[in-house]
């Protein structure tokens, strides 16, 4: 087998429109493909700048819902000045907590996907 990364991860949402302008503006991932098939289907991919794993912002299906994704984690360098630039965009986020090798804190995007911010001290290997 080969396997090799994950690709593209699905992020049920309820309205592409409003989702993308939450990821690419208030996050500040780059738009990769915005492709309108038909009036039902839309493919929208972003990605954090640099990162080889996007993410799709689609319309649920296969028994998804919007906002059932919890737990994706992105990584910053300077937790607080991210921290301090997301909120200065609009991104309500937890406090700042440190535990087991780095500091976190959790957002969610408007439907209620849970995302955690990571500054990690070392590499944290699952």
């Amino acid at each position: 087998m080969s396997i090799s990364r994950v690709d593209t991860v699905s992020i049920p949402v309820s309205d592409q429109s409003e989702s993308l302008t939450f990821y690419r503006d208030a996050l500040g991932f780059e738009l990769i493909r915005d492709h309108q098939a038909d009036k039902h289907k839309r493919w929208i991919q972003l990605a954090p700048k640099g990162a080889e794993t996007t993410i799709s912002l689609v319309m649920p299906f296969g028994g998804m819902k919007a906002g059932s994704v919890q737990g994706l984690v992105v990584q910053t360098d300077d937790i607080h000045s991210t921290y301090d630039e997301l909120s200065s965009r609009g991104v309500s986020l937890s406090e700042i907590v440190t535990l087991i090798g780095g500091r976190f804190a959790t957002f969610a995007d408007p439907d209620g996907n849970g995302w955690v911010l990571i500054e990690a001290n070392s590499q944290m290997l699952a």
